[in-house]
């Protein structure tokens, strides 16, 4: 009897030890779920581009925020270069280590108005045919840096 339950209150114990464990070693202050940067990503607003990169940058969205990864994309339609907010930069670069300026990408994410530049909250993209970056949930817009590690991984497989 002790057995059957020993298990499964260790086994607790020690995810959330690990989702707490991970989640302190990413320096994320200001990009969490449900703050005032978050707050901006209407996922009800969605919307698509399509371009090249120009550039991959450090940017700071938010006076306050941790510094987080942005790109530089020009759109293919009107040529004009859009900043695309990609997430955390503890989140996001080890993730995009072979992204590189010059592949067509597209955009998944909402246009928000940030000091009076609009800008992208990116949710996706895809870059050429086979690499595909997620920061989203598409369903509802939840940013995968403050999924669990279980959920992470189950979306990040998914791909």
């Amino acid at each position: 009897m002790l057995k059957r339950f020993f298990f499964p209150v260790v086994f607790c114990v020690a995810v959330l030890f690990v989702s707490s464990a991970y989640a302190a070693e990413m320096d994320i202050k200001g990009w969490e779920k449900g703050g005032e940067y978050d707050s901006l990503y209407d996922n009800t607003d969605r919307d698509v581009f399509k371009g090249t990169l120009l550039k991959i940058k450090d940017y700071t969205p938010m006076d306050g925020m941790t510094e987080g990864v942005a790109v530089l994309v020009k759109d293919k339609e009107d040529g004009e270069e859009v900043l695309v907010h990609l997430g955390p930069k503890d989140f996001v670069e080890p993730r995009i280590k072979d992204l590189r300026p010059g592949v067509r990408v597209k955009v998944y994410g909402v246009l928000v108005e940030l000091d009076g530049e609009y800008e992208y909250m990116a949710a996706k993209l895809k870059a050429g045919e086979e690499r595909k970056y997620k920061f989203r949930l598409t369903k509802d817009g939840t940013p995968f840096w403050s999924l669990s590690p279980e959920e992470l991984q189950k979306e990040e497989s998914s791909q």
